[in-house]
């Protein structure tokens, strides 16, 4: 599988601009090394128990999170092998390569998010656009879509954080249908059970917003929550829309009190985050990115959650230091590689080269 170098051409969007300060609610680069490579040969020896190896996308596509949230594992898969202690090469290799496989065949136009997430064929969009109630767009509309978004967006980022954000928040598109184009927003789940109390839940479960517009065009940055319009105007340009909640199309009075109350869930559940301390937010953060693989462990009767093992690799333990640079903004894919370490997982892992990046 030759992967590494289009991920990478991809996956540069995700840092490009950005310095480790950014993201929240800790620095994930200097946390993960801690207890990665216990955590990924658990990953490795749940793919070996389900032959994972030898099926199909479309054989175990229900186990899997959303394209977006692979490429972002995928990502911190890389950037956490060169702060390992004892580094497992054999175990990283065979979990890159499944999720960079996955991604191949669920999106192989676009595996890595170039600037796209590709997941449904031409046939398939075809089917969706028949098959979704479609409303009429208009500016009021737009506006309510964007507001739920940003509502909803707000509630994954404190259920997942920053570097997880994309298990609960993914975009499918853009596609192309007659002079339309087609973008699908997906937020799989608002009721995270075993990483918070129901009390932070949404009363709904998942949200697809579809779209049709006229003469706007996307870009999906890598990941989903980065989808932004690069021509045409989001708001003024919906021609039809629908949101689907838990499987039931919504009006926009129903759109408009569920913003509320992903709004006010949102805000409780920050309160609680800011109460936590240094050690809380760290096991926090270790359940959530556990959170991402709990399908598959389910599948493998194995538990999800952290290990003794894993747990004792970071109570009482401070951050580690100088993997990554602070307040190095990364502005070419060069720098990127060489600042993650993306070379050495390349050559100890791939058994690759990479050279330059022009």
């Amino acid at each position: 599988m030759q992967w590494i170098k289009p991920f990478i051409k991809a996956s540069f969007a995700l840092c490009a601009g950005n310095t480790i300060e950014a993201y929240q609610p800790i620095d994930f680069f200097h946390f993960y090394p801690l207890w990665y490579d216990v955590w990924i040969k658990r990953i490795a020896d749940v793919i070996r128990i389900l032959d994972l190896e030898h099926k199909k996308y479309s054989e175990v596509d229900h186990l899997l999170s959303t394209p977006s949230n692979m490429r972002a594992l995928l990502q911190m898969i890389i950037a956490s092998y060169q702060g390992l202690e004892h580094r497992n090469p054999g175990d990283y290799k065979i979990v890159s390569e499944f999720f960079a496989r996955m991604l191949m065949e669920a999106c192989p136009r676009d595996p890595f998010g170039n600037n796209s997430t590709p997941l449904y064929s031409d046939d398939e969009v075809k089917i969706i656009v028949e098959q979704t109630g479609w409303q009429e767009g208009n500016p009021t509309a737009g506006r309510i879509l964007g507001k739920l978004i940003t509502a909803s967006g707000s509630l994954v980022h404190g259920l997942y954080n920053d570097l997880v954000t994309d298990y609960g928040w993914d975009a499918y598109g853009p596609f192309t249908f007659d002079k339309y184009s087609l973008l699908i927003r997906h937020f799989p789940d608002f009721q995270p059970a075993g990483i918070w109390p129901a009390e932070f839940f949404s009363s709904v479960k998942e949200i697809k917003i579809f779209g049709l517009y006229e003469g706007v065009e996307w870009q999906i940055a890598c990941v989903g929550c980065h989808t932004t319009a690069t021509k045409g105007n989001p708001v003024t340009d919906l021609k039809k829309y629908c949101v689907v909640v838990d499987g039931k199309t919504m009006t926009l009075e129903d759109i408009e009190t569920l913003i509320l109350e992903l709004s006010h869930k949102a805000e409780a559940l920050y309160r609680e985050i800011r109460k936590k301390d240094f050690e809380e937010l760290k096991y926090m953060v270790m359940l959530q990115e556990s959170f991402q693989t709990k399908k598959l462990f389910d599948a493998a009767n194995i538990d999800w959650r952290p290990t003794p093992e894993m747990l004792s690799r970071i109570q009482g333990k401070p951050l580690l230091k100088n993997l990554i640079p602070h307040g190095t903004m990364m502005s070419s894919i060069q720098e990127y590689v060489t600042i993650y370490g993306i070379d050495l997982f390349a050559k100890e892992v791939l058994g690759e080269t990479l050279g330059d990046f022009v």
